[in-house]
């Protein structure tokens, strides 16, 4: 994949993720059951992770550039949330 591609698919990843935030904050029920909670006296923080899996073409080869860049995500992730994880 030349780097004009990769550009090209992470310029697209993120305006699906925008799409999705945008999708998700201005539903209405979303927005209603949001109200309700803070109605009874608490904060609320939403947060969202969206994981997009992109394939290549079945003539193309998978190559990951850097195969622990996602398991170091995950795990930062799940730290962020407070939650522990251990591969043991």
């Amino acid at each position: 994949m030349t780097s004009e591609e990769r550009e090209r698919i992470k310029r697209l990843v993120r305006e699906l993720s925008q799409c999705v935030n945008a999708a998700l904050s201005e539903n209405g029920d979303v927005k209603d059951a949001l109200r309700e909670i803070e109605d009874e006296g608490y904060q609320v923080d939403l947060l969202f992770a969206l994981f997009t899996r992109i394939l290549r073409k079945k003539d193309e080869p998978l190559q990951l550039e850097d195969p622990t860049a996602a398991a170091d995500f995950d795990v930062q992730f799940l730290k962020n949330l407070r939650l522990n994880w251990s591969s043991d």
